[in-house]
């Protein structure tokens, strides 16, 4: 199995099984992460390392032969050497011309026997974000002269962003950004009338595939002001199958403007839903869609994760011109459902991102039992409000935001008071005459 990435991204890092080459037991270790040239993103930096199981330290004197492709092209191949067994192959794009490798330590390094095992590659590769693979061969290990033969298959995914602009009847023009960790999005589209984003990704479902895999995850980046999509709540499908609600988080907390939903699917989604679908198609098609109910209660740290705040409120939809019971706890971050008692908050409702609509301070209960806060919410706003709590404690880092939104009153047909006396004389005129005719038939037959 891979040792996933610390930040569960995908497979921008893995760890290969221990394998034996000769009397050594072997693991191959690969990361990327950006190439930077004066803070500035240039390309990718490919890590590979050749350790000891047993030491956990680097072969000296590796050669190592390497193939890079994405999808059916052939990228490169190339042979590498590294005194030390650690390679850093910096990746830089460009837009034509051949591959080219340059060692770095330059003519010198070559003329003394050295080799760094750090090599710039420049070409028109790596240009776009995706699954890339790489078929591997170790050479040599511990020393040049000793020559071995042992091949590795292995794969990267460069993340890819995505921008879309969607139409919807009621909030316009929306701007949704999609960051996709494994491979690239196709099929994106907005279905208006469902709430329903659609799109799809290429996936290698064969039992080989599932086995190498970590995890797979997508970010999608919604503007707080698609109100429909500001929700506490989301079904979220692969492949026509409902996935789990953990398989689906909330952060309203990296941006101001943009709540991100992460939808993370680890072995045992990957393998449930290949169970439930037996799809032979090489994709995956994702939906994602606003939950007609509520998950109350939301629960969120605080910025220093001193504690957690959970919350609810009633009614679930906030309207203009009506109020808004909150209810709430402070909760200790790491004892299941302990709350902390009679604790000073600040409680904030902003409209949009700076005019205040409430503000209150106060102290949670003193006997664990919910906190509850009354807004009255303005008769002329709609759209995105954040929900603070600040100074938990007295301490100024102890902060947690939630995001809502204030949705759209539906406006109700009115009747004036002749037009409703009018339709029930005619409603009632109407049953008279069907009694009338049941009389008639009744009395012939």
């Amino acid at each position: 199995m891979l040792i996933p990435l610390a930040y569960g991204d995908g497979l921008a890092s893995e760890i290969l099984p221990p394998e034996m080459i000769g009397s050594k037991n072997v693991t191959l270790s690969i990361n990327s992460s950006p190439f930077l040239i004066d803070n500035t993103h240039v390309g990718t930096q490919i890590n590979f390392v050749l350790i000891d199981a047993g030491t956990q330290q680097p072969f000296p004197d590796v050669t190592l032969s390497v193939s890079a492709f994405k999808g059916n092209n052939a990228l490169f191949g190339h042979i590498f050497k590294s005194d030390s067994g650690n390679f850093l192959i910096n990746i830089i794009p460009q837009q034509s011309g051949s591959v080219t490798f340059e060692e770095k330590g330059g003519f010198l390094s070559g003329m003394i026997g050295q080799n760094s095992g750090s090599y710039d590659v420049k070409g028109p590769i790596f240009n776009s974000g995706g699954l890339y693979r790489f078929k591997l061969e170790v050479l040599t290990m511990g020393s040049y002269s000793n020559q071995v033969s042992k091949p590795y298959n292995a794969a990267i995914s460069i993340p890819e962003t995505n921008q879309f602009q969607v139409y919807d009847n009621e909030y316009g023009k929306q701007n949704v950004t999609l960051i996709a960790y494994y491979d690239q999005i196709n099929n994106f589209n907005y279905d208006a009338n469902k709430k329903t984003i659609n799109f799809s990704m290429p996936f290698d479902w064969s039992d080989a595939n599932l086995r190498q895999v970590t995890v797979v995850h997508q970010e999608i980046k919604i503007p707080k002001s698609f109100g429909d999509f500001i929700v506490t709540k989301y079904n979220g499908y692969v492949n026509g199958v409902k996935l789990d609600d953990k398989a689906m988080s909330i952060d309203d907390y990296s941006s101001d403007d943009i709540r991100i939903v992460h939808l993370i699917l680890y072995k045992q989604e990957l393998a449930y839903i290949k169970n439930q679908t037996q799809n032979t198609s090489q994709q995956m098609n994702y939906s994602l869609s606003p939950a007609s109910e509520d998950n109350f209660p939301i629960v969120q740290f605080t910025r220093n994760a001193q504690y957690k705040v959970s919350l609810s409120w009633d009614p679930p939809k906030i309207l203009p011109g009506n109020t808004t019971k909150f209810s709430f706890k402070v909760l200790d971050p790491y004892l299941v459902n302990k709350t902390v008692n009679s604790l000073d908050y600040d409680f904030t409702v902003i409209e949009g991102s700076s005019n205040v609509i409430y503000h209150n301070t106060g102290k949670t209960t003193s006997d664990g039992s919910l906190t509850t806060v009354v807004v009255p919410f303005p008769s002329n706003y709609t759209g995105p409000i954040t929900i603070g709590f600040e100074n938990l404690n007295g301490n100024s880092f102890a902060d947690s935001e939630f995001s809502a939104i204030v949705a759209k009153s539906v406006s109700v047909p009115e009747f004036p008071a002749f037009s409703v006396l009018t339709l029930l004389g005619v409603l009632g005129f109407a049953i008279l005459l069907t009694r009338i005719g049941i009389l008639k038939n009744n009395k012939y037959s």
